[in-house]
């Protein structure tokens, strides 16, 4: 019987699927290589077989790297994942790691430290070999990500020209920061502008006091959120972007994929969070209330309470709500009841 880890890379090039599928059969476990050329077909071989590892593409048709990875953080919570991009926007990055990707590579990176790469991925797939501990010039958040992932215990040294600091990690979670006169999490904030260093791994301090108790992606998304905001906005700015973090977190706590608002005409645009298929999905939701109306025109039924249907990668709820449609994605393995009662939830803390 076959024991190999497996590795699914996901790109929509073919030429680079066939250049990773022999560069990654270099590494020394000898794990089993699969592509996908599509966001859909990943999900498809992810629902037949068990992965180790997925390395992913950001700029793909249809379906982008980032929707991938957030679907897979929510049906595949155990599999590793790795961003492999051409795109090297830092903020891109930053985002990457609020979602929960283990590493974020730029292709060019890639093929300049092909060592340094196949060690990443090694260690990922469970190597008790520590190839990247003593990594020199390479991105600072890439460096404390990855000692998080390995849930190691250390202090990092950390020098980016004159500036100093340290990075307290106890069994992958960071608990305390010092740089630049700040302690804790502020100092931690700093360190993340930060774009590159050198760093040495200290001995864990087991008393060492923690300061730090928000997860490494917490951190990360609010400071994503905080480069965005306008350095001086306006009450109305503030308001809108008050409203969007509390419609995300609504989202996010629900346990929802997405969630598309359709207006009653149809001059009126349709609007989306958590996926670019806004102007597919109102065409859908405004084709299936057609036919209800019909239906219940026909029958006597009353207006539509409410419709379902489904694909590969979701299950998708149709419900009208105060002169508007709303149409929220949630993944394959809720159940159906519970999927009704939280988008109601959901919908109301969305119209507050």
């Amino acid at each position: 019987m076959d024991t190999r880890h497996q590795i699914l890379v996901v790109d929509d090039d073919a030429d680079w699927l066939d250049m990773c599928r022999d560069f990654l059969g270099q590494l020394p476990s000898k794990p089993e290589i699969r592509t996908a050329a599509s966001g859909t077909r990943a999900l498809a071989l992810m629902d037949s077989q068990p992965f180790r590892v997925l390395l992913c593409d950001l700029k793909m048709p249809r379906m982008d790297g980032f929707q991938v990875i957030s679907i897979v953080r929510r049906r595949f919570p155990h599999l590793r994942t790795v961003i492999i991009t051409a795109l090297g926007d830092p903020g891109l990055r930053s985002h990457a790691y609020a979602l929960g990707v283990e590493l974020f590579w730029l292709k060019a990176d890639m093929e300049r430290n092909p060592q340094m790469f196949l060690d990443c991925i090694e260690s990922l797939l469970g190597s008790e070999e520590e190839g990247f501990r003593d990594l020199q010039n390479k991105n600072l958040l890439d460096v404390i990500q990855m000692e998080c992932v390995l849930r190691n215990s250390s202090v990092l040294r950390v020098n980016s020209g004159p500036r100093a600091a340290q990075v307290w990690i106890n069994d992958g979670q960071v608990i305390d920061a010092r740089a630049d006169g700040a302690d804790g999490e502020a100092a931690f904030r700093k360190i993340l502008k930060w774009k590159s260093g050198t760093f040495e791994t200290l001995p864990a301090e087991s008393n060492h006091v923690q300061t730090i108790t928000k997860s490494l992606e917490a951190m990360l998304l609010e400071e994503t959120l905080a480069v965005e905001r306008s350095s001086n906005p306006t009450p109305a700015e503030e308001a809108a972007e008050a409203q969007f973090v509390r419609r995300l977190t609504a989202l996010s706590y629900e346990g929802a994929e997405f969630l598309v608002t359709v207006p009653a005409k149809k001059e009126d645009n349709a609007k989306g969070w958590g996926t670019r298929d806004v102007e597919r999905i109102a065409a859908w939701a405004r084709r299936a209330q057609r036919t209800a109306q019909r239906i219940g025109e026909k029958f006597s039924a009353g207006p539509l309470i409410q419709a379902g249907g489904s694909n590969l990668e979701h299950q998708l709820l149709l419900l009208p709500n105060n002169g508007k449609t709303f149409v929220i994605g949630w993944p394959p393995e809720v159940e159906p009841g519970r999927m009704v009662e939280r988008s109601k939830k959901l919908i109301e803390t969305w119209d507050s």
